[in-house]
């Protein structure tokens, strides 16, 4: 059996995600959508698929219900080829609602399900293995305090630590914040939006942003900057790299396409433009359909960048 690559512990559920429309309708009130689409969700359920398919061997750590949509989500991760090491919870498995509007923003309306219930007598530290560990979705699953403590097992093995915290930052407290601070402290390359990085840090600009968060700990901050592209930062160098324009259908996920192409090209030891671009041609090549449905493969992304 071919070693363990990536392991990634997160959120799993499944998206029902509407096609474009311009507004919400108010209360008490109906509009029609053109087309909706039902596929796996969960942000690191999507690294896992996407990095997958970049060629990468990944194992995923997650919590479903003992339901149809359970079975819909793990039978979407067996198709890429990810390796699953499941626990089964009480709840139903998470549910997200995926509505995207015509100028390309979404709302989302989420039932975190069983990923609420994911915790520490879940996870068996011996399935940590590989290059790499992600952990994603931090406030949707419920490991919190714990998460310190898988970080630094990673660490004792010497493996790198990538981290998403995946949630709306309005939602965030002063001890989520407080807590997030202490888990960048044992990260090694963190990926916020720049919503978050500004919430964590208080800063304006994406410079003093990465520069605030790099003092935190990590040693990379790739900052999402949306249809804008991204900006990546070290304490020797940082840039910004333009986004790829494609014809976009739905952008839900391409976020967690992006991070998993940039730990894709950190394990090809390439340097970091390299990287950069390569996860926004990704991301961008992610759009093009519903969820995870169009998630891209290597061949495709160089062809887009070339």
């Amino acid at each position: 059996m071919k070693k363990i690559d990536v392991t990634v512990i997160g959120d799993i559920n499944v998206d029902i995600i509407t096609s474009k429309i311009e507004n919400f309708p108010e209360r008490d009130t109906q509009i029609l959508v053109d087309n909706f689409e039902l596929t796996s969700g969960g942000c690191a359920a999507n690294f896992a698929k996407a990095i997958s398919l970049l060629g990468l061997k990944t194992r995923f750590i997650g919590k479903i219900g003992q339901d149809t949509f359970g079975n819909f989500a793990i039978n979407s991760l067996k198709e890429k080829k990810v390796e699953l090491k499941i626990s089964k919870g009480k709840k139903n498995t998470g549910v997200t609602i995926a509505v995207p509007f015509k100028d390309n923003t979404r709302s989302f309306i989420t039932y975190t399900g069983t990923n609420s219930e994911l915790g520490r007598e879940d996870i068996k530290f011996e399935l940590i293995e590989g290059s790499y560990l992600h952990v994603a979705s931090f406030f949707l699953q419920g490991l919190r305090e714990s998460t310190k403590e898988l970080l630094e097992y990673a660490h004792s093995k010497g493996i790198i630590v990538t981290f998403d915290t995946g949630w709306d930052p309005k939602g965030w407290s002063l001890d989520d914040i407080k807590l997030i601070k202490k888990i960048l402290a044992k990260v090694d390359i963190f990926f916020p939006n720049f919503r978050e990085g500004k919430k964590i840090t208080n800063a304006k600009t994406k410079e003093e942003v990465c520069e605030e968060l790099l003092s935190l700990g990590p040693e990379i901050i790739a900052l999402k900057l949306g249809e804008r592209g991204s900006y990546i930062a070290t304490q020797k160098e940082n840039f910004f790299i333009p986004a790829f324009k494609v014809d976009v259908v739905d952008t839900t996920g391409a976020g967690d396409v992006f991070d998993a192409a940039f730990v894709y090209g950190h394990f090809k030891n390439w340097k970091l433009k390299k990287i950069g671009k390569f996860a926004n041609a990704a991301a961008a090549l992610s759009t093009r359909d519903y969820g995870s449905k169009n998630y891209p493969i290597i061949e495709e992304i160089f062809k887009l960048i070339n």
